[in-house]
């Protein structure tokens, strides 16, 4: 078994290595570029409590108003969120409300592509009706499209009431997770993103045939897109900038929690085999992991093999973790990092393992 752990140890940190290195392959951005033309997309379902935040948001951002326009889909609201749209849509003149009648079968992705169809411009700009990004965000967006990008993805942090470690700690896991997204981003590979910061180019969506294939499945219209539009896309950029930057308010219950982790891991299964060979070759390694933590505990290996390997896996994780937040100005969060390294292998393990096997509800 101190074998099997040895060997995935040293995978684990090639692995990890590689998408470190990607973090620095991407070409310099200029300071000032031309704008083009943006539709920004926001799929609402019952979101009467944010979707004025983030409609403000929008109308404030530091671009040509007639170089961009807001579509907001209400996806089968049964509350004000339509209510409010229409209320904005008298003040601003690059705002546009459509909707996907109550009762109506489908999810987010056929909002999401209604509000394609309706898009006028060449650029595609997403995120979420509980998001508030920047002034700045779509001049990050617009400076990131050089003439060869097909798609760009950004960082997008939590916000939250709760007590202040445990949302940092929260935000440590997730930019582990935009740290993988970046790394692979890198080597032009789409691995995942969140479509709470993301965007591409129209004609590339037409071409991989939107979201095809991808009806049935509840979730997915973030990184099983990137993942489709990968395979085509000429170069893909990530932005690590401040301005880039898209808070998420986070999830306010425990059930809620634990539902949003289910369905992030359920998207497992349709993940090209690759992706779906890497992630389970993971799983495997942290699942022995914990049984090498037992077998150490009860005597059966002794605690000085199973640091060799602790240690491997904390320098991986670090070189990593290190990397993107230096790129990102957030090094305080490795702070959390020690707490992180003890629940994140029964975490993933957990969730991963709930997510293939596991229900979830979407709202």
């Amino acid at each position: 078994m101190f074998v099997i752990g040895l060997f995935l140890s040293y995978f684990y940190l090639l692995l990890l290595f590689l998408i470190t290195v990607g973090l620095f392959r991407f070409d310099s951005i200029q300071d000032k570029v031309a704008y083009q033309q943006i539709s920004v997309i926001v799929a609402a379902r019952n979101e009467q409590e944010n979707i004025a935040n983030i409609i403000e948001a929008l109308a404030k951002q530091d671009y040509p108003l007639d170089k961009y326009e807001i579509i907001v889909v209400d996806d089968r609201s049964e509350d004000l969120t339509s209510k409010i749209v229409k209320e904005y849509i008298t003040k601003l003149q690059n705002l546009q409300l459509e909707g996907i009648p109550v009762g109506t079968k489908g999810g987010k992705k056929r909002a999401l592509d209604l509000g394609i169809k309706r898009a006028k411009y060449p650029l595609l700009a997403f995120t979420d009706a509980d998001c508030l990004p920047g002034n700045k965000w779509l001049s990050e967006i617009n400076r990131h499209f050089t003439e060869k990008v097909d798609v760009v993805v950004g960082y997008s942090p939590l916000l939250s009431k709760q007590n202040r470690h445990l949302i940092r700690l929260k935000n440590l896991e997730r930019i582990s997770i935009f740290a993988v997204s970046a790394g692979t981003l890198g080597w032009n590979y789409g691995a995942t993103c969140t479509g709470r910061n993301f965007a591409y180019r129209k004609e590339v969506f037409e071409k991989v045939g939107g979201f095809k294939g991808l009806e049935e499945i509840p979730s997915g219209d973030d990184d099983l897109m990137l993942q489709r539009i990968g395979r085509k896309a000429r170069k893909m950029n990530f932005m690590f900038n401040q301005d880039s930057i898209v808070p998420s308010v986070d999830e306010k219950d425990l059930k809620g929690q634990i539902n949003l982790e289910t369905r992030r891991a359920s998207k497992w299964k349709y993940y090209p085999p690759a992706i779906k060979i890497g992630t389970a070759v993971v799983l495997l390694y942290y699942a022995i992991m914990m049984i090498l933590l037992v077998y150490s505990i009860l005597g059966w290996l002794g605690w000085y093999n199973f640091l060799i390997l602790l240690a491997i896996k904390s320098f991986a994780e670090l070189l990593l973790l290190l990397s993107f937040t230096l790129k990102i100005k957030k090094t305080e969060y490795l702070l959390y990092y020690p707490i992180a390294l003890i629940i994140h292998v029964p975490y993933f393990v957990f969730f991963g393992l709930k997510g293939t096997f596991g229900r979830y509800k979407w709202r």
